[in-house]
């Protein structure tokens, strides 16, 4: 299946093939039917800190199976006011 993936901030540099500073924050990848979002954390080698994961704008967490054509898009954690 192929889904968009979407990094934010400082994991931007985890995309597969990504240009540091290149500004762009997605790629289109392929991965096996029922593949999670922990799953593609691992792949990605992402570090073992908290994150906020949304699949198609809907917050979920890292045991949640993606669908083919859905747009996953991990944050790291955000703070300030």
């Amino acid at each position: 299946m192929r889904i968009e993936l979407a990094l934010f901030a400082s994991l931007e540099p985890y995309l597969p093939d990504s240009e540091p500073g290149s500004g762009r924050r997605t790629r289109m990848i392929d991965l096996p039917d029922g593949t999670t979002v922990g799953e593609v954390v691992a792949r990605l080698g992402l570090p073992d800190q908290p994150r906020v994961c949304f699949i198609d704008g809907r917050g979920v967490k890292e045991d949640a199976t993606i669908a083919g054509g859905s747009r996953l898009a991990i944050f790291p954690p955000v703070a300030g006011g």
